[in-house]
């Protein structure tokens, strides 16, 4: 696990952690090239060698770093919070996860959403893309989408960041992995598991050419898409993708059109139509979560799609259950109200 907080002055911190709140022996801390981290008010510590399915109580603790010289460092207070999480554990056999989508920093709506989740039952929150209008500031990201989520769940529940298009852009594109890190440590294409689901999470880029003007010359996501097929190809051999129970993706973009003649301009759903859907159609995908259109649909199977697709709206909840049997997907209003129940995914034979 992996937690992230900020301070406003520059401190050096840790995380104590342990099985009850009245033990917290074990401490982790952040450590690159042997040097501790320091002197930053970002602060990201992954909490290692943790047992699965299992709830741990932890303290982060930041010291202020006053004065910061060779051989020479003078601290000044601590401030810390408690707080506690559970692991995810690929043996669990019944579960819930909820997924919302482009929320472009309008705070009310997202914090409206949180606030009508059950969240009895819930495991972990997928923000699928979007979720920030363009990041210019850490005050943004914090403010319009960390912040709303801390307050409902992410101090103790996951919270799995997948890319959309518009967290591309803005000064923070760049270093926003700092702020969501994930298994792969570098990138935004990665893959995890839990209970019996094996996840995929692909990073569709920008919905635009490279050459676009609205870019400046600054995309290359032709040269990084190709290299993140060809991690495709291998992650759908992999035994935890074939040995699941059920496989799904979650993707910003989806692989549909809903005009052909923006077709021409937003190459993306095309080029995964034609690049990443065969490959998932092979290997047998069983769901794909996407978001990106602004407007709630569900696709069923199709001529270039063997795997049912449900695309999020503004202002939608996607709840999937797991159980051994079938995934079965609600959908729900920010009010809390149900849109729409998609048929099950049964578990293939």
């Amino acid at each position: 696990m992996t937690l992230v907080w900020t301070t406003n002055r520059k401190c050096t911190s840790k995380v104590e952690y342990g099985a009850s709140a009245d033990d917290l022996s074990q401490v982790a801390i952040s450590v690159r090239h042997g040097l501790i981290d320091a002197n930053t008010t970002l602060h990201k510590i992954t909490v290692s060698g943790l047992r699965p399915g299992t709830t741990y109580h932890y303290r982060v603790m930041s010291t202020e770093i006053v004065e910061f010289r060779p051989y020479r460092v003078k601290y000044g207070g601590t401030v810390e919070k408690r707080g506690e999480f559970t692991t995810l554990d690929t043996d669990k056999e019944r579960f819930s996860f909820c997924v919302l989508n482009d929320r472009h920093d309008r705070v009310p709506a997202l914090r409206q959403a949180l606030g009508s989740i059950q969240w009895q039952g819930v495991d972990m929150v997928v923000g699928l893309g979007d979720m920030m209008n363009d990041p210019m500031s850490e005050e943004q990201i914090f403010r319009n989408f960390i912040n709303p989520c801390t307050e409902f769940f992410a101090g103790r529940i996951p919270l799995i960041m997948v890319r959309g298009n518009h967290e591309t852009r803005g000064l923070l594109a760049r270093s926003l992995i700092d702020y969501f890190p994930n298994p792969s440590g570098r990138h935004f294409y990665y893959s995890f598991d839990h209970g019996g689901v094996h996840f995929v999470v692909l990073d569709c880029g920008e919905d635009k050419s490279d050459t676009s003007p609205e870019y400046s010359g600054l995309a290359a996501f032709e040269n990084y898409l190709q290299e993140q097929t060809r991690w495709l190809e291998e992650e759908l051999r992999s035994s935890a993708f074939r040995n699941a129970r059920f496989r799904v993706c979650l993707v910003h973009i989806p692989p549909v059109s809903y005009r052909e003649e923006d077709d021409a301009k937003f190459i993306r759903p095309g080029w995964i139509r034609k690049n990443w859907n065969p490959m998932l159609n092979q290997a047998g995908l069983d769901l794909m979560i996407s978001g990106h259109t602004h407007r709630y649909a569900e696709f069923p199977p199709d001529e270039t799609r063997a795997f049912p697709l449900v695309v999020g709206g503004t202002n939608t909840v996607i709840r999937v259950d797991v159980s051994p049997e079938k995934l079965q997907l609600t959908t729900f209003k920010d009010d809390g109200s149900v849109l729409s129940r998609p048929p099950e995914v049964p578990r293939r034979k």
